[in-house]
């Protein structure tokens, strides 16, 4: 039951909550915005068009598929109004290391497509990775040595105290950098790079990409509430949708940063983060 849940409520819901996004940033920017089904009528449309390849190497056909899987398995290992469907197979690090990996799948994808575009957004992707991640972990261990334990929370036991709200507000930073949103878009940056990682592809390949960031985008704001906002389990859905229009509410109000800005934000959350681990450690 769980399993099926998580997996209808990634494939089918990401893509909505996608457009009920993008209509609150029109309402925002005072534009009536696209129709909220919009995120469907797109894939719909990708996966009916001829794919147009740049690129034979293995990696760049193999690439969307994995950025997809990397952010479906992650989500199976997370409470979404019922139990984890595979919660006693792995821990909350699991669920780390496959959004690594699905971020990782996004730098192949741009690199073996062998477009200038697509390589200088990959190494974006890498830089913003490389102090993105360990922002996380700090932040989900605060919560273990609070709690005692690493599995994702979704019993309703969390307390709050001075590390966990440290150990929040660093995860809330890492959420708007990894969705891909404002000032963090520097991998994407339409106006710098047309797209970024994922420009040379089209057709059904697109599709899955963006199928892909939308599920990736779903999943951790699932995993920012199972870890900080445990309660009424089954409020799930709606609690995603207030994380991701609070993301897209910055998004609006923030102008993007250069990557050489974004990683010394990074580094300065690092020391937010391990001081809610300092913190926790002494039991506050």
């Amino acid at each position: 039951m769980g399993f099926l849940y998580n997996l209808v409520f990634l494939l089918l819901l990401a893509p909505l909550y996608a457009g009920l996004t993008r209509k609150l940033r029109a309402r925002l920017q005072n534009r009536q915005g696209p129709p909220i089904l919009q995120p469907y009528f797109d894939l719909f449309k990708l996966l009916g068009k001829e794919e147009r390849r740049v690129s034979a190497d293995w990696i760049f056909r193999g690439a969307p598929a994995l950025v997809l899987t990397g952010a479906l398995a992650a989500g199976l290992f997370l409470p979404m109004a019922f139990a984890a469907p595979l919660g006693a197979a792995g821990d909350g690090l699991v669920v780390i290391y496959l959004l690594t990996l699905s971020s990782v799948g996004t730098v192949l994808a741009g690199l073996a497509s062998r477009s200038p575009f697509a390589s200088a957004g990959a190494s974006r992707e890498v830089m913003l990775l490389l102090v993105v991640e360990p922002v996380l972990a700090a932040a989900f261990f605060t919560l273990g040595v609070r709690e005692n334990a690493l599995a994702v929370a979704g019993a309703g036991a969390l307390t709050w105290a001075p590390s966990t709200a440290f150990a929040a507000l660093a995860a809330l930073a890492v959420l708007q950098a990894e969705s891909a949103k404002l000032p963090f878009d520097i991998a994407e940056a339409e106006t710098e790079l047309m797209g970024g990682p994922c420009i040379e592809y089209s057709g059904p390949p697109l599709a899955l990409l963006q199928l892909a960031l939308m599920i990736r985008q779903t999943v951790l704001a699932s995993f920012f509430a199972a870890l900080f906002l445990p309660w009424l389990p089954l409020l799930h859905p709606v609690k995603v949708l207030v994380i991701l229009a609070l993301v897209e509410v910055v998004a609006v109000f923030s102008p993007r940063v250069r990557i050489a800005q974004a990683i010394r934000f990074f580094e300065g959350l690092a020391a937010v983060a391990l001081a809610g681990l300092l913190f926790a450690a002494f039991g506050a």
